[in-house]
């Protein structure tokens, strides 16, 4: 409450992510929040891109079933402001890169 500046920097930092996802992989809906979902599907592909993501510096989480329904096998991507804005870009660019690889 005292530091509202903190409120308005992280806001910026999901804008700026989901900017750089609809550049750069138009099919995955933005979230407009600090934690963002990446569905991959299949569980086996998306624990392969996360430890790629994470191979890469970013702490980015694989989900599966039975903490998601069958299918729908995730990337969760939490935002902070130990993030800076060059590194939600980067994780933007290694996302880009790296989800073909699947």
């Amino acid at each position: 409450e005292d530091e509202p500046w903190r409120r308005d920097a992280l806001h910026a930092r999901v804008g700026l992510f989901g900017h750089e996802l609809a550049a750069r992989l138009p099919h995955l809906p933005p979230s407009g929040s600090q934690i963002v979902p990446l569905i991959v599907g299949e569980d086996a592909a998306t624990m392969r891109l996360a430890a790629a993501v994470q191979a890469e510096g970013f702490d980015v989480r694989g989900i599966r079933p039975p903490t998601v329904p069958p299918g729908t096998a995730r990337l969760r991507v939490s935002l902070t402001l130990n993030a800076s804005a060059e590194d939600v870009v980067r994780l933007a660019a290694t996302l880009e890169r790296l989800w073909p690889d699947l």
